[in-house]
């Protein structure tokens, strides 16, 4: 799981910081809410003290008040609300996972021109009207996983031209329409993980409309085999993860061709996936990390790892058959049995 791991790290770092480095903010602060200085990193990672304001657990129906004007961080999770607007011209990220959200009406946060973060994720969110996002302008991030939205409208995202992160994981989404990121320039991350996914192919030509796409997951989806030409020309793709498909079987030839700059892949926790086409990976110059682990995979063929010519490590398998060429070490084939060159209770090969 690339991005969720990331991500996970990250959000422990941040959260022990918020901790130890928490101040007070001399303001009039709502009822029942805390107003702190706190550290704020922001999508591209810049830290400065942002003053917060935590109104979290409290069971509101309403949006607090009086909110003070310069508020950069509102966290608003956990609660009771419905759509509802504030105009806070400062605010930089807003919080609200965990609330009653069933529908985003036009312009729903058009009175918070600065905005750069905005996480909806864990609501019940099923309609977004096309216009639901006009006035972000500056968004970076935003999180709509775990959700109940059953399509994907390109129209959500022709407001957001600066969005950096994209988290649409844990909706019941079976199909992406060809040109549902086409308007996202700026979009170097994208999940499409959890188990309430429904994609039973890659959106191939979804993907294709995002030229900076970097970080991929597409962890959980039923899908049954990875066809040719499905991960072709995402030049700017660095990590790819394919984790915890229980119906996948099989990757064809070609199936991931022409990513330069991939340097990781992940396949792992796929219990049925027995097949892996010798030419599976073309072109994949820089590829430096495959991970194989826990899948019913007994053999990789020789090509498949000859094709990569930077791969350091192998995770999940042991060397069975190791030939000297030019020189270097290269891998013939991987099978999980013993009296292989790697220690038994190796679980990482390095060559």
């Amino acid at each position: 799981m690339v991005l969720l791991k990331r991500q996970l790290i990250l959000w422990v770092w941040v959260s022990s910081a918020l901790v130890v480095y928490s101040l007070p903010w001399r303001v009039s602060c709502p009822t029942g809410c805390v107003c702190q200085m706190k550290p704020w990193f922001s999508p591209q990672s810049v830290s400065c003290e942002a003053s917060t304001v935590d109104c979290s657990n409290l069971f509101l129906t309403q949006l607090p008040s009086p909110l003070p004007p310069d508020t950069h961080t509102l966290r608003l999770q956990s609660n009771l609300l419905s759509p509802q607007a504030a105009s806070l011209p400062s605010l930089l990220s807003l919080h609200l996972e965990e609330n009653q959200l069933w529908f985003l009406p036009p312009a729903s946060f058009s009175s918070l021109p600065a905005l750069q973060e905005l996480f909806l994720s864990h609501n019940r969110l099923f309609y977004l009207a096309p216009g639901a996002f006009s006035g972000l302008g500056f968004l970076l991030r935003l999180h709509l996983n775990n959700n109940h939205l059953t399509s994907i409208e390109p129209r959500w995202f022709t407001a957001l031209p600066r969005l950096q992160v994209l988290m649409l994981g844990g909706n019941p989404v079976e199909v992406l329409p060809d040109r549902g990121f086409q308007d996202l320039g700026s979009l170097h991350s994208l999940s499409l993980s959890f188990y309430d996914n429904l994609l039973t192919t890659v959106p191939t030509q979804a993907l294709r409309k995002i030229p900076g796409l970097k970080f991929l997951d597409l962890n959980k989806n039923p899908l049954s085999v990875v066809q040719t030409g499905d991960f072709r020309d995402l030049v700017h793709l660095t990590e790819l993860g394919l984790n915890n498909m229980e119906e996948l079987v099989a990757i064809e030839r070609a199936a991931m061709e022409n990513l330069p700059e991939l340097t990781k892949l992940e396949i792992t926790n796929n219990p049925r996936l027995s097949y892996i086409h010798p030419q599976a990976f073309l072109r994949l110059g820089r590829l430096e990390s495959l991970m194989l682990n826990s899948n019913a995979l007994s053999a990789l063929h020789q090509h498949t790892v000859l094709s990569l010519p930077s791969l350091r490590e192998i995770l999940g398998y042991r060397i069975d058959t190791a030939t000297a060429l030019g020189g270097g070490t290269i891998v013939g084939g991987l099978k999980p049995n013993p009296g292989t060159t790697c220690p038994a209770a190796a679980g990482t090969c390095w060559f």
